[in-house]
């Protein structure tokens, strides 16, 4: 990926999260592009990158055979926002994560959402499982069949994503 793709993703997770977070997750997208195990589906209009989202490996420490990713962020530019933006990379993600063999998508993220695309709430635990108020929010979708029930104990994300701030559902609602 190229400075100029990246400075776009940046952007459109800048901007997608407003004033309050859009620094914050701005910073979280540019780390994660620069590591070598982050997927990045963008989605275009115009030649313009106008949407995006990231997985990065997500880890069951009782089960290190598990290919998991967590999704984070998810952004959409907001003069972009209910054009079907959200609907294509997240199809899109889908399907290029299980033509790799990943096994589940986990994501700590909006209810009303992820479960239009196959994201289920889960009691499989969060790497702060006591930081967690807002249950609904924890979902993951199985890509390999049975892969979700076999999973369980202690999660480990990439370590930029292991500050406990990220994983505090009582400072949203």
């Amino acid at each position: 990926m190229n400075h100029t793709e990246t400075a776009a993703i940046v952007d459109v997770h800048r901007l997608a999260f407003g004033k309050e977070e859009g620094d914050d997750i701005a910073w979280l997208a540019e780390v994660f592009l620069g590591l070598a195990d982050t997927i990045s589906i963008s989605a275009k209009r115009d030649g313009k990158i106008v949407g995006n989202v990231l997985f990065t490996p997500f880890n069951f420490l009782d089960h290190p055979d598990a290919k998991c990713y967590l999704l984070a962020p998810c952004g959409v530019l907001p003069t972009y926002q209910g054009h079907g933006v959200g609907k294509e990379i997240m199809e899109a993600s889908i399907e290029h994560l299980s033509s790799v063999g990943a096994d589940a998508v986990f994501v700590l993220g909006v209810p009303t959402f992820y479960p239009r695309y196959g994201f289920v709430p889960t009691d499989k635990q969060t790497p702060y499982p006591d930081l967690m108020t807002a249950p609904e929010a924890w979902m993951a979708l199985e890509l390999t069949k049975g892969s979700v029930k076999k999973l369980s104990g202690k999660t480990a994300a990439i370590p930029q994503f292991m500050q406990p701030h990220w994983w505090d559902t009582s400072q949203h609602g």
